[in-house]
């Protein structure tokens, strides 16, 4: 089962990824694909311009209506028509089916005029070296696998295999002409497989190290006991929502001290998680994050804030309605205090010309100084901060 599974893999090296992955490989290479095609259209169709004008010096129009001048004016249409048409997609997701479209033709066409072109030479005209340089360098220099390389060549096998038959004459038939034809092709198909196996590889751990950046990125936000976003990643929300009208929460849980003396700093830290989880889901546009010890910050995004009280009111609320035991407490049961200031769009910005980063700490401190009055007034009750 084992070696069926490595001949399948063999065969098909994107067998080895899921279907998304298998989409997002594809469209990868295509990107490259369709780049060095055009490489490679550019440097044929240089080539069959040159020896065109060589023929039309040697002997003049008559030299270009010729069935080998013909079909390398056609190639050079072809590669006109690919490199015009294909457009340039710079990213996966801008990759679309006309491309595919587009690159399998086109590479097909190459091929396809390089076995034309070699079957109808005679011994006296050349060799089969435009067939054999062609395929080879298909092979090596663009991404494909078994299956594509076998749908490209096919055609123009067949026409070399058919030209055998029915052109005595032709430079396929000197010996050994033919047996390089075979052995080139298949040489071709084996560094298809080599290359293409190499640099799916090469992406997969490409993209093994940026999903790893990523959870790192996500998991530096976070902080490490409730798992809710940290002050870090406060400042980069706060930034990121420039233009918006809000209501900054400090929310404290009350006598926490008390807490971890009665119950222990394990239930307490269990105490934080609960409440932090509490603040997190609750249903309001914004950001909760656990701003240090047994304090949370929490930015509530709102467009119409005369009912804001109300809300802040309902978050303190939840936190009581959980009725985690606190018999430290003067209410026998966990609570907070919470000071919060409004801010909304259409006031004037803190200072002038401040830094946002300054302007968010100086919200922060206006929020700590309604949380301290509402401590003051007897805990378990929101504060609005007024200058």
């Amino acid at each position: 089962m084992k070696s069926l599974h490595s001949v399948i893999q063999s065969l098909n090296p994107y067998s080895a990824y899921d279907k998304a992955q298998t989409a997002i490989l594809r469209k990868t290479l295509m990107c490259d694909n369709i780049k060095r095609l055009k490489i490679i259209g550019v440097i044929g169709s240089a080539v069959n311009l040159l020896l065109l004008v060589l023929y039309f010096l040697k002997d003049g129009f008559e030299g270009l209506t010729t069935i080998e001048a013909t079909l390398r004016i056609a190639w050079i249409l072809a590669s006109i028509i690919y490199i015009s048409g294909v457009g340039s997609p710079h990213f996966p997701d801008a990759v679309k089916k006309r491309q595919f479209i587009f690159f399998y033709g086109a590479t097909g066409l190459c091929l396809l005029f390089a076995s034309l072109i070699t079957a109808v030479l005679s011994v006296e005209q050349g060799s089969t070296f435009l067939y054999l340089i062609n395929v080879l360098l298909i092979g090596s220099f663009l991404y494909l696998s078994l299956l594509e390389m076998i749908g490209i060549i096919a055609p123009s096998f067949l026409v070399l295999v058919i030209s055998i038959i029915f052109a005595p004459s032709s430079i396929l038939m000197t010996q050994g002409n033919f047996i390089n034809v075979i052995a080139s092709t298949a040489f071709a198909v084996v560094i298809a497989q080599t290359i293409l196996i190499s640099k799916l590889k090469q992406l997969s751990s490409t993209q093994t190290i940026l999903d790893q950046k990523k959870e790192l990125e996500y998991l530096i936000d976070l902080d490490g006991l409730t798992r809710i976003p940290n002050r870090r990643k406060l400042e980069s929300y706060y930034l990121n929502h420039p233009d918006a009208s809000f209501a900054l929460l400090m929310v404290d849980i009350d006598y926490f001290k008390n807490y971890n003396d009665t119950y222990g700093h394990l239930q307490g830290d269990q105490c934080l998680i609960q409440v932090a989880q509490c603040l997190s889901h609750y249903p309001f546009e914004g950001l909760t994050t656990r701003y240090g010890g047994e304090e949370f910050v929490t930015i509530v995004i709102r467009d119409d804030l005369t009912d804001t009280a109300t809300l802040v009111e309902d978050i303190r609320a939840s936190i009581e309605a959980m009725q985690i035991r606190h018999e430290a407490s003067a209410f026998g049961v966990v609570t907070v205090s919470i000071g919060y200031v409004i801010h909304a769009t259409d006031h004037p910005p803190l200072e002038t010309n401040s830094d946002p980063v300054d302007s968010l700490e100086s919200f922060i401190l206006k929020a700590d100084q309604a949380l301290y009055q509402a401590k003051e007034n007897g805990r378990n009750q929101i504060k609005l901060y007024q200058e």
